[in-house]
Formats: structure tokens, C-alpha cells, sequence
């Protein structure tokens, strides 16, 4: 039995500005640090103001204390805590983004499920005690995992109805973050940026010649920094999920960490990676997951009737698929691949 065990990608998507020719007249600012379980880099381009970088992060901290599963003094670990006992009040911003996590996994029928904690923990992906999991253990994790046995009781009251539940927002708390630090940048007059946080990036504003700014788009298949096609942007988040960021291999089949709470196991279709374009980074975060999960037919019929969102879909057998709102905004630039601008043509 053969077991690899995958390097983790943090930046799913790289910006392209030297390759493209962004010349800039200052030196643009940046700061990197690790949070939220991720590499997290803040750049920008008008402005010389360290102070706004160390806001910036101060407030990435903030949510990840309330946030993060792995913190046990976090108001989400407090949740999870209680569950089946009682309500817990926690902060506005930890209910802002539950109420918003529990509105795409209704959109999504539970494709994005935030209350997924017991199957992440059973399979432990990225972590030392990784591994397949029992049938009887992923039976039990699936009874306690339901988004409509999260309720919010109003006055930042939450609750999870049956013991055992375990809320995780790893996949939506930093769109969250990405646009709280929108948010700051434009309180402090900053109006070109580039916000990543581990691949959930965020395009502020257009560069200093005017042009819109250009986003490489992961290969799937390839190390970091080899990108298919770009799409030209301004002002919208580009999130990636895809089945290469996470995984371990096991007699020949990977097991990613995109888990699906139907089966239980690994989320298994024809996609390698999507990557969700949107105004808002929450959005496109708790879509990504909700969308690679659905996979291209059931995904793209979702964002077509979506306002403001779309989607680019890399399959296995290396085909591209697009929604109809990028279709003049995106250029394949890999020859491996091959371009299918809609259902019809496929």
C-alpha cells in the first residue's frame, strides 16, 4: 500500500504584473504573514503607509480568534462546545458570517455545508492522522452534519441542535477576512491593491497606466506559477478550489479535502479546479467549495442564475468551461487545454 502524501499549495493563483508589463512609477508595499491557516499577503500600490498594512492585519487576526476551529477560546470552538446543551452568544461578526454561510449552503442544497466539522476531523486531510475513514465513523459524522440544525436565535444567539455537531468556516471565513481588508483599504484611501489570502485574491481598483489588472489561473495539473489562461479584472475576488491543494494517495486514488456530505468521502466528478469571480470574497469563497462539489452541469446552472458571478471550470480531461459573463474577459493561453464557452458545446 502506497501512501503520498501531497505538499500543501497556499497560493492558488497568482497574480500576473511583471509578465504583463504593469510598470509602476513608487514602489508598491506589501506585507506577508502567515493566518488562517494560510500564507496571507497584503500589496499596495498608492499608497507608502505601512500603518494601513499593520491595521490590515490586526483586524486578519481578529477573525481568526473568533473564527478558527483550532482555537479553543474562539466563539466558533464555543459553539461547537455546546452543541446539543445550549445557545452560546458570540460576536457580530462570527454571526454575520454564519447567517451568510448558512444562506449559500440553502442555495447550494448543502453543497457548501458549514456544519461539515465532524467529517473534516474523521478524515483529518492535511494533517498527521489522515486517513480513510470506516463506514460506521462516516455514518455517524453524516448524522451530525446539517446546516438546518444551525439555528440563529437572533441577538447573536446560535445553536447547534444535536451533540456532536462542529461548525467550520474554513470555507468562507477568509472571503470574510479578504473583504474586511477591502473594507480598510478604502477607509484609508487606498484605491489599487492586491489582497491574497492563500489564493483567495482580491483585485483593487485598476493599475497606475489604467488598464485592468491581470489574474493567472492555476494548471491543476502543474507546480504553482503555471497558470492556463488569464482573466482581466477589476475590483472582484477570484477564489479557487480544486482537488490539488490538499490530498493524500492511497493505492492509486487521491483524497482531497473538498468532502461531500452526501457521501461522506472526497468529493469525486470530472473537476480538478474552479475558480469562482464575484465582487464579494465571502461569496466567491463559500462558492468555490459549493460549486466544485456540484460539478460543470449543475455548477454552471447555478451561476448562470446568479447575478454577478462566474465561474472557470478545469476538468480532467482538460477542458475549460466558462459562464457566459467572462466569455470576452478570459484568454486560454495553454494549448493542452480546450475552451468550452457553454453546455451546448460540449
Amino acid at each position: 500500500m502506497h501512501k503520498k502524501k501531497a505538499i500543501a499549495i497556499f497560493i492558488i493563483i497568482a497574480v500576473v504584473i511583471n509578465l504583463f508589463g504593469c510598470t509602476q512609477k513608487s514602489e508598491p508595499i506589501s506585507k506577508t504573514e502567515y493566518m488562517l491557516g494560510t500564507i496571507a499577503t497584503v500589496t499596495l500600490f498608492d499608497s507608502d503607509n505601512e500603518n494601513i498594512l499593520d491595521k490590515v492585519f490586526q483586524r486578519i487576526n481578529e477573525i481568526e480568534q473568533r473564527m478558527s476551529v483550532n482555537i479553543e477560546e474562539s466563539d466558533i470552538s464555543k459553539l461547537n462546545q455546546n452543541a446539543g446543551k445550549e445557545a452560546v452568544e458570540v460576536h457580530e461578526d462570527v454571526y454575520y458570517v454564519l447567517e451568510m454561510a448558512k444562506k449559500y449552503a440553502q442555495i447550494s442544497n448543502g453543497a457548501y455545508e458549514p456544519t461539515i466539522g465532524p467529517l473534516v476531523d474523521l478524515w483529518a486531510i492535511g494533517t498527521e492522522d489522515e486517513k480513510i475513514p470506516e463506514d460506521k465513523e462516516i455514518k455517524i459524522a453524516l448524522e451530525r452534519i446539517g446546516f438546518n440544525n444551525l439555528q440563529l436565535l437572533g441577538n447573536n444567539k446560535a445553536f447547534l441542535k444535536k451533540e456532536g455537531m462542529k461548525v467550520d468556516l474554513g470555507g468562507i471565513a477568509k472571503g470574510y477576512a479578504a473583504d474586511e481588508v477591502n473594507r480598510i483599504l478604502t477607509e484609508n484611501g487606498v484605491k489599487r491593491a492586491i489582497i491574497d489570502l492563500g489564493g483567495n485574491v482580491y483585485v483593487k481598483g485598476l493599475k497606475e497606466d489604467g488598464s485592468k489588472w491581470r489574474v493567472g489561473i492555476q494548471n491543476p495539473f502543474e507546480v504553482r506559477g503555471n497558470h492556463i489562461g488569464i482573466i482581466t479584472l477589476s475590483n472582484k475576488a477570484v477564489v479557487t478550489s480544486g482537488d490539488y491543494e490538499r490530498y493524500f494517495e492511497e493505492e492509486g486514488i487521491r483524497y482531497h479535502h473538498i468532502l461531500d456530505r452526501n457521501t461522506g468521502y472526497p468529493a469525486r466528478n470530472e473537476v480538478a479546479g474552479v475558480s469562482v469571480i464575484t465582487d464579494n470574497s465571502m461569496v466567491a469563497d463559500a462558492l468555490s467549495t459549493a460549486l466544485f462539489v456540484l460539478g460543470v452541469d449543475k455548477g454552471l446552472e447555478l451561476v448562470e442564475s446568479m447575478e454577478n458571478v462566474d465561474v472557470i471550470y478545469i476538468t480532467k480531461d482538460y477542458k475549460v468551461y466558462i459562464s457566459s459573463g467572462i466569455k470576452d474577459n478570459f484568454k486560454l493561453s495553454d494549448e493542452q487545454f480546450t475552451l468550452v464557452k457553454s453546455q451546448e458545446e460540449r
